[in-house]
């Protein structure tokens, strides 16, 4: 029996109630807010963002046949990613995103695939390229990243590569004391998390919030 993931009922709302909003998070923006996003504009940050990832992929190399998108959200870089690989497998939990992107996103190499949050519903090695920005920064803990990247090295044909955007950090002194630090700030973390879902679960006041996970440098390595 599949595990839950707990953070794929936030996304879920998110792209109920505000895709754009919930891709591409900045003050004012929401639709309700002084300067909402418009779709032009949201798909232009896609564009510009995109051009930056895909030129620092193509220095190591990189195979164009077809790319996984972990993560696709409202379709933020899906459109641009389609105009540089020949087939696209765009996966994200929210539904209410999928649609979205569906409804704006006119290229007949795209894909979209509902996932669970962590298993990629693709056969083994049935992709050449993998490509996730701004999503596992939102995950729970270390161990739903790991889960992830075991599905992703499934997924991948030999020599194939990947590209995934993760926030890190690493102390410069006293790594014992920060360490401590930072777990406990983090368990504070999940016990909010674990009180807004349980209110959303229950169908109570909603207010949208986001995990936030940094990742130690000794881990990736």
């Amino acid at each position: 029996m599949r595990k839950s993931i707990a953070s794929n009922i936030e996304w879920k709302k998110w792209g109920q109630t505000d895709p754009l909003m919930g891709v591409a998070t900045r003050t004012g923006r929401d639709k309700h807010g002084r300067n909402p996003w418009t779709p032009e504009e949201f798909y232009e940050l896609g564009r510009s963002d995109w051009s930056d990832f895909f030129e620092r992929w193509k220095r190591h190399g990189v195979d164009t046949t077809s790319s996984l998108e972990i993560g696709c959200g409202a379709g933020r870089f899906t459109a641009q990613i389609a105009k540089s690989f020949g087939a696209v497998f765009a996966l994200d939990v929210s539904e209410g995103m999928i649609e979205y992107a569906r409804r704006n996103i006119d290229a007949n190499s795209v894909t979209f695939l509902l996932g669970d949050g962590i298993h990629i519903p693709l056969a083994d090695v049935s992709t050449t390229a993998v490509f996730s920005a701004h999503v596992f920064q939102h995950f729970d803990s270390l161990s739903h990243t790991s889960a992830y990247f075991r599905e992703v090295a499934r997924v991948l044909v030999p020599g194939g590569t990947m590209i995934i955007h993760l926030p890190i950090h690493h102390w410069p002194a006293m790594p014992g004391l920060f360490t401590a630090v930072y777990r406990i700030r983090k368990r504070i973390g999940d016990i909010r998390a674990w009180a807004k879902r349980l209110l959303m679960r229950a169908g109570l006041s909603y207010h949208h919030f986001m995990r936030g996970l940094s990742y130690p440098i000794p881990y990736l390595l």
